[in-house]
């Protein structure tokens, strides 16, 4: 093999190993590094709601310390579940979240629906209970309390963590897969992990938001 082609095969080499290693540092930092970090360009986004989240946690009789905020607007490859911290006036973590394949939702856009069997996500504010359900025990069942969500603790929707999200969260959309989310808040394992320490250590159930601001 004369120089020139050992050249070009070297060059070949060296830019597959380059791409190898941007790719798993990008895959690295999105798994590993954003999930439990806030993402501050929300603020301005959960700021507008939390005083009317704080408000009516109260009224019923709910969590005053957390309220967890899903943004349906943002790309499914950015994290759009944020814990937001009363006390503290701030968002304390963030994960990925995939929506519902039901009604024509596509990766890329969500349709939204409060019917039995849709397979779609719900917009609206929810009530996280600590009740495990059966097909998963890291997740919590979740109670619809606005009319366009009331069915949701019949479709058995719930907030449960999916290897499907983390597979794939270094993509812009994460694909949509009905066997891990048919409308329920599906996050990534490592989010699980999280909501699953915070969740069950409060003596008060959660206030979840869904909106697409």
């Amino acid at each position: 093999m004369n120089r020139k082609k050992r050249y070009g095969c070297a060059l070949v080499v060296l830019a597959m190993v380059t791409a190898a290693v941007v790719f798993g540092i990008h895959w690295g930092w999105k798994y590993y590094g954003l999930p439990e970090l806030p993402d501050r360009r929300e603020y301005k986004t959960i700021e507008a709601r939390a005083e009317k989240a704080l408000a009516f946690a109260r009224r019923h009789r709910m969590n005053e310390h957390y309220a967890l905020f899903v943004d349906y607007a943002i790309p499914s490859g950015k994290p759009r579940l944020f814990v937001w911290d009363f006390h503290e006036k701030r968002i304390v973590a963030s994960t990925y979240v995939m929506h519902g394949p039901g009604g024509g939702s596509s990766d890329r856009k969500p349709r939204f629906s409060n019917r039995p069997g849709s397979n779609c996500s719900s917009l609206g504010r929810f009530l996280v209970t600590q009740e495990h359900g059966n097909r998963n025990k890291r997740g919590f069942r979740m109670k619809g309390l606005d009319i366009d969500n009331q069915s949701a603790y019949v479709r058995g929707l719930m907030i449960h963590g999916a290897r499907w999200v983390d597979r794939h969260c270094w993509k812009e959309y994460i694909p949509l897969n009905a066997s891990c989310c048919q409308g329920c808040v599906t996050v990534s394992s490592r989010g699980m992990s999280y909501l699953w320490k915070l969740i069950n250590k409060e003596k008060k159930s959660l206030l979840l938001w869904n909106f697409a601001s």
